[in-house]
């Protein structure tokens, strides 16, 4: 019965409509989404909502593209209520304030993301977070910049002990590392 359950949630998921959503955020002035970057939030945001409905216990962490698309649905407010009562049967509800106080609960944040990471791998055969929330990002000083027109933070460096480039932004405090990517570049330079 629970995978019955399951499968009729994860219907709903896919057959949300997020149309005028994307058309507001699209307009936004401020904003820097592109018609490219708002599929690959809203694919991200419907896993996010399939890992919350199959793993009820355990909170996904979405990476910070798919949380702004989720921001924006709970904006909605009487869409975002509705839609979550027919998925789930309650308001799924957002806390902002994981990670913010202090290293203990920094760690508990990146624990989270792993594990959200773990079950998106295993469903969807990818990660749902970005690599700042990793573990090994905890343990390495990472730098991650936002290029002043793109839309996609630009998350690489030399790694430390090869020459190869880093997504994970990890750096060597002695070397140099000059690297961005985009989503229309194929090379780092």
């Amino acid at each position: 019965m629970q995978n019955r359950n399951i499968e009729i949630m994860w219907q709903h998921i896919d057959t949300l409509d997020f149309s005028r959503m994307k058309a507001k955020l699209l307009q936004q002035q401020h904003a820097r989404w592109t018609p490219e970057s708002l599929e690959h939030a809203e694919s991200g945001y419907r896993q996010f909502l399939k890992l919350a409905a199959k793993y009820p216990d355990t909170p996904a962490v979405p990476s910070e593209q798919v949380d702004a698309f989720w921001h924006a649905h709970i904006l909605d407010t009487r869409r975002y209520a509705s839609d979550c009562e027919r998925i789930f049967g309650y308001v799924l509800h957002h806390n902002p304030y994981v990670g913010i106080d202090g290293p203990e609960d920094e760690v508990r944040l990146m624990e989270m993301a792993a594990t959200s990471d773990a079950l998106s791998m295993h469903e969807f055969g990818s990660t749902l977070t970005s690599a700042a929330y990793s573990r090994e990002a905890a343990d390495n000083p990472a730098y991650c910049a936002r290029m002043a027109k793109a839309v996609e933070p630009a998350y690489c460096a030399i790694a430390a002990e090869t020459d190869e480039v880093d997504i994970r932004g990890r750096l060597d405090a002695s070397r140099p590392s000059y690297c961005a990517v985009t989503s229309s570049q194929a090379a780092a330079s």
